[in-house]
């Protein structure tokens, strides 16, 4: 088979190296897979760079954020990326994160529509079944359900319009382009978000809705060796004396709530017990004292260390679609505690501490209960494995692009 996948980046991110490494398993099996992508750059060999800076750039500026045509801009760099496809001519199109200022996505699809060439399509977010949101949980709007417009985010998305909602005309357009489609397969990338697609434009239209989850490779995320962990301890100049606590985020920012949480927990966690944050910090947020910060941890290695060395790994977030960071600790064998929100609580299965959004009592009253859990991490293990393995996923989207083509 031939796959050509599209995303944001390639190599970069959870996506971009979800992308990298389905592409590599298919290259390993004897398909042919080819990545279009639309920022930074990459090493694959057989990609395509959709649009270029300043063409993007202008997709920004006066599409998304002056016009709130989020998806509408990048003609010519669009244009390019039909007459490499028709030049390629894939098998299957699998079409992952298609927001981000790169692509034209109404002249993608009606090139596809037209060829009839058959589609996965899978969900990182909420984006395509919206009008421009890429979450809606915490805003509690469920306009999505029957039709977008007057958008409560509209200027508060990561495709924020400063002057003009065109979000019912996404909605419309996004809706019948959907139903056009006749050889198309949705991926969710967890229980939650297939549920919440099964609800969307993206039902009702013949289109097969399932979910795939997020993979981990044990390779590169695994249980540390003590010699490892007491290497991470001095490297950072942590006391063998406290049990820490750790949390892993792109960026924490002073208003945004699993920032404010983390604060509450770290003042309320009982004597001999610490929290640490990893992630650069937003300007004119500070890490108060009782919290230990590390900017940036080089690699997944000793990112395994870190999270090996801890108790647990605290999710702070209310509005994830999976929870990548989540399952990463689980394979390191550390328990997690997250909040029952979205599909926070459906990742760590029965081998985590779920508790309502922001209740960090709850938490604190949850840290004797750990022991306990931690004396299931061979379970845990076997429970990443099952659901988790880079691998075995991988093989799950090959299936679904052998059933489209064969059919």
């Amino acid at each position: 088979m031939k796959i050509l996948q599209i995303n944001s980046v390639c190599d970069f991110g959870s996506t971009g190296r979800t992308t990298r490494e389905l592409a590599e398993v298919l290259e390993a099996e004897g398909h042919d897979c080819y990545v279009a992508y639309g920022h930074l750059s990459s090493t694959y060999p057989k990609s395509f760079k959709i649009g270029g800076k300043w063409e993007n750039h202008f997709h920004n500026a006066f599409f998304t954020r002056l016009l709130g045509l989020h998806g509408y801009g990048t003609r010519c760099g669009t244009k390019k990326l039909i007459a490499w496809i028709e030049e390629n001519k894939p098998d299957v199109v699998h079409l992952r994160n298609l927001h981000a200022n790169y692509l034209n996505y109404p002249m993608l699809f009606r090139f596809l529509i037209k060829e009839n060439i058959p589609v996965v399509f899978t969900l990182h977010d909420c984006f395509n079944f919206t009008g421009k949101c890429s979450h809606y949980t915490r805003q509690r709007c469920y306009k999505w359900q029957k039709e977008c417009g007057k958008c409560p985010l509209l200027s508060r998305t990561t495709a924020p319009s400063l002057y003009f909602d065109n979000s019912k005309k996404i909605f419309r357009e996004k809706k019948r382009f959907y139903s056009q489609m006749r050889r198309m397969t949705v991926v969710a990338v967890s229980k939650w978000l297939m549920h919440e697609a099964e609800k969307s434009i993206l039902a009702g239209n013949g289109h097969k809705i399932t979910y795939i989850y997020n993979w981990i490779d044990d390779k590169k995320f695994h249980r540390s060796t003590p010699e490892q962990i007491q290497q991470f301890l001095e490297k950072y100049n942590l006391s063998k004396d406290y049990k820490y606590l750790i949390s892993v985020s792109q960026g924490w920012d002073k208003n945004a709530s699993r920032f404010i949480d983390a604060v509450r927990l770290a003042e309320a966690l009982p004597e001999g017990y610490r929290l640490i944050l990893v992630g650069s910090v937003a300007s004119g947020t500070e890490i108060p004292s009782p919290i230990i910060h590390i900017p940036y941890i080089n690699g997944s290695e000793e990112l395994s260390a870190a999270y090996s060395m801890a108790e647990a790994y605290v999710h702070f977030s209310v509005e994830d679609t999976f929870g990548k960071v989540i399952a990463e600790a689980m394979c390191c064998g550390t328990v997690p505690i997250t909040f029952d929100s979205t599909a926070c609580g459906e990742v760590p299965g029965p081998y985590g501490i779920v508790v309502s959004p922001h209740d960090i009592d709850a938490i604190v009253r949850s840290l004797p209960t750990i022991a306990s859990l931690q004396a299931k991490r061979e379970d845990m293990l076997r429970y990443v494995h099952e659901n988790y393995d880079y691998r075995t996923n991988a093989e799950k989207y090959i299936e679904i692009y052998k059933q489209l083509t064969e059919n």
